[in-house]
């Protein structure tokens, strides 16, 4: 680490940060509050890693081919722990208080913390088949036909005839990739006015309505059920997700029409100290962005820690650190 920066005459005993959320996005910003030493805590509700312990293997994450996303969870958390940070798992923050101006408020059930920064990771919450139709099986294909992310597992589709559900978008996506494409309506509220049944059919996509009673296949799926009637198809992709960050737009953060956290390129709310990245910013959900946005969060939370610090050190130092 470059001594101009004075990392290594940091000796901070206040908490700094608090990180909340060890997904993809959460796990990078606390290896960058790591290396920056920058005194902090994650925080996460369950294990770690977040939808992409889902996947049973990733292909668009740029420099790894093959590996499933636990492999990718497992190698970021041994980076975190080689560069002296760590994951308070099974911890949720269950209460946030931005008001106060000097330090945050961020409880849990085991502790109260007061950090001067927070970055919000939180990710998705997924709707499925068992939320909208009660099948039990739906995980059971995970990996072996059903998917969460068209942009993330249509690749290995090529070629296959594949349904999807939600998001139309992601369809003309697919129809790019796949040989045929059923969307299965009714279009959700939110699509219904940008993208009309006659898009999606006018895009060689057939558009049904009709309720999933089961999935079928032995090793991996190969047929689904349809009002009573057997349709074929070798890939399910259920593209419902929601935000859930209520509990952050109570606590004061502005959020889109679509409950997705608003922020800038720096990764800032509008609430200065406090930031997001990754899933709970809003598309596109990939491993990619969420890492890139969780280390330029950490590096923003930095520089505002250490403002003051900075322009001691001269203003050319901090006109150059500003650029």
């Amino acid at each position: 680490m470059p001594s101009y920066y004075g990392l290594e005459k940091r000796n901070v005993s206040e908490l700094e940060l608090v990180i909340v959320g060890a997904g993809a996005a959460g796990l990078s910003a606390a290896i960058y509050a790591s290396l920056l030493n920058i005194n902090h805590i994650l925080l996460e509700a369950e294990s770690g890693g977040g939808l992409v312990n889902l996947a049973k293997t990733v292909e668009n994450f740029p420099g790894v081919t093959g590996k499933r996303g636990p492999e990718i969870i497992q190698s970021l958390i041994h980076q975190l722990e080689t560069a002296g940070g760590r994951l308070n798992s099974f911890e949720p923050a269950e209460e946030f208080d931005f008001s106060s101006g000097e330090n945050f408020k961020v409880k849990t059930g085991a502790d109260c913390y007061h950090p001067k920064t927070v970055i919000i990771a939180t990710g998705l919450e997924l709707l499925g088949l068992r939320e909208e139709f009660g099948i039990k099986d739906e995980r059971k294909y995970l990996g072996k036909g059903v998917s969460y992310c068209a942009e993330c597992d249509g690749p290995l589709f090529k070629g296959k005839r594949v349904m999807i559900i939600g998001n139309p978008f992601e369809a003309f996506l697919l129809k790019r990739l796949c040989d045929k494409v059923y969307y299965l309506g009714p279009v959700p509220a939110e699509f219904k006015a940008k993208v009309p049944i006659e898009v999606i059919e006018a895009n060689d996509i057939e558009y049904m309505e009709g309720k999933i009673e089961g999935l079928i296949g032995d090793k991996s799926l190969s047929a689904v059920t349809i009002d009573g009637k057997i349709l074929g198809i070798e890939g399910l992709f259920i593209t419902g997700k929601k935000a859930g960050s209520d509990i952050f737009g109570k606590a004061g953060l502005k959020l889109d029409d679509n409950g997705f956290i608003i922020v800038n390129r720096q990764m800032e709310t509008n609430i200065d100290g406090v930031y997001a990245a990754g899933d709970i910013t809003g598309e596109p959900w990939q491993i990619s962005k969420s890492i890139g946005e969780g280390a330029v969060a950490t590096l923003s939370a930095f520089k505002f820690l250490t403002g003051q610090e900075m322009r001691n050190l001269g203003w050319a130092l901090q006109d150059e650190w500003e650029r």
